[in-house]
């Protein structure tokens, strides 16, 4: 009977051991057989949607304002598997396609994708806009009955106007807006939306051929300074060192288009300290502004060496202006060079209380040549408590 030492059977022990090892890592793992897509989100913008797998096929569409391009998907798979095309080389969308997700065995799962964008249904005229020049005509449009009304100023030609419209994205609309020149009858706008929704729209302009006058020269009991200053011992003020402008805000109740602008002053320009007249010829400009200080437009006039008081007239029938009804507007009119002039006059207003065109608020302005500041700027007017006597007419 053999014996074998305690050593040779520690030796037998481990062979034994590595043994199993070398046979365990020489056993196979099987490749998985998982092919499958997990989820399926589509994102564009700060849009995002995720659509329901149903076997192999991914259905669904997006609103009719989410473009499919510029987009981008996110598609994890099974573990192990890969999938192709790739997702993040996909960025736009423009029918059906598939998916080919593939198993760590080799095994091949076809995905079906049809995602789409629903057909819009919007087919209105959003916006229509008449371009005379620096003058830019906005008609409102009656959202009830599709028509776009709009009285124009005579000076623009209905038979060659150029007119833009705006309307709703994806619609088409007939007859071609930019080869329709003549508005001197009705025209019929058809919008068409993705869908075959049709909306029909009537277009009508008109010119203004009513004369019209609005006059606020019926109460004078207020005197203003209006001008420059000469004077060597007012306090605070120095000569020839500030100018002083009126103004007037208006309001219409309609559409107008205004051509003369008329001011109503107490005398002739004169200097303060002699009481002695100017006797040369002054020029006044009027600038006319939106409420938020922005002037729209400006004109100057010529005032006589002979005027000796009352009304002084602005022609700005040259200014093509429209003016729109409930909308303010400002009138501000001061004498050109008037703090080197050193020459001055009064303006004539109404120091009643009372509502209408005459009483929408007058202005005042002030500038100096010291402060560096000028009747250009609109910071230098401030509402005054009087409104001025002024008249305007024109056409509506």
């Amino acid at each position: 009977m053999k014996c074998f030492s305690p050593k040779f059977k520690i030796y037998s022990i481990i062979v034994l051991i590595f043994s199993s090892l070398i046979l365990s890592n020489c056993t196979e793992v099987p490749l998985s057989n998982e092919n499958k897509i997990l989820s399926f989100t589509l994102t564009r913008g700060g849009f995002s949607k995720s659509f329901e797998i149903i076997e192999n096929s991914i259905i669904g569409t997006v609103d009719s304002t989410i473009d499919l391009n510029g987009l981008s998907l996110n598609i994890p798979v099974s573990k192990g598997a890969t999938i192709s095309p790739d997702p993040s080389k996909i960025t736009t969308i423009t029918g059906d396609f598939s998916f080919t997700v593939t198993a760590e065995n080799g095994d091949i799962q076809l995905y079906n994708i049809s995602i789409k964008r629903l057909l819009s249904t919007e087919n209105s005229i959003l916006g229509l806009t008449i371009n005379a020049g620096s003058l830019l005509i906005n008609p409102q449009i009656n959202t009830q009955n599709y028509t776009i009304s709009q009285r124009v100023p005579s000076f623009l030609d209905l038979t060659n106007l150029n007119v833009s419209v705006r309307y709703s994205d994806r619609a088409t609309i007939s007859p071609d807006p930019n080869n329709v020149k003549d508005y001197s009858s009705p025209v019929k706008y058809t919008v068409t939306s993705e869908t075959g929704d049709k909306k029909e729209y009537i277009v009508t302009l008109t010119s203004m051929l009513e004369n019209f006058s609005e006059s606020c020269m019926t109460t004078m009991n207020a005197n203003k300074w209006f001008g420059g200053d000469n004077r060597t011992n007012a306090p605070d003020i120095l000569p020839n060192d500030r100018i002083v402008g009126t103004g007037q805000a208006v309001k219409f109740s309609t559409d107008v288009n205004p051509l003369r602008f008329t001011v109503l002053m107490d005398s002739g320009f004169k200097y303060f300290n002699s009481q002695t007249n100017y006797n040369q010829n002054v020029q006044l400009k009027l600038n006319i502004r939106e409420t938020n200080g922005k002037i729209i437009a400006s004109t100057n006039t010529t005032v006589l060496d002979t005027f000796n008081g009352g009304a002084i007239a602005f022609n700005i029938e040259n200014l093509h202006l429209l003016f729109k009804k409930d909308t303010t507007y400002i009138f501000q009119w001061y004498l050109v060079d008037g703090i080197a002039l050193g020459v001055n006059t009064g303006s004539y207003g109404n120091t009643n209380s009372g509502t209408g065109f005459c009483f929408s608020g007058g202005y005042s302005g002030e500038a100096s040549r010291s402060k560096g500041t000028s009747l250009e700027d609109s910071t230098v007017w401030y509402s005054h408590p009087w409104n001025f006597n002024i008249e305007i007419s024109g056409k509506k």
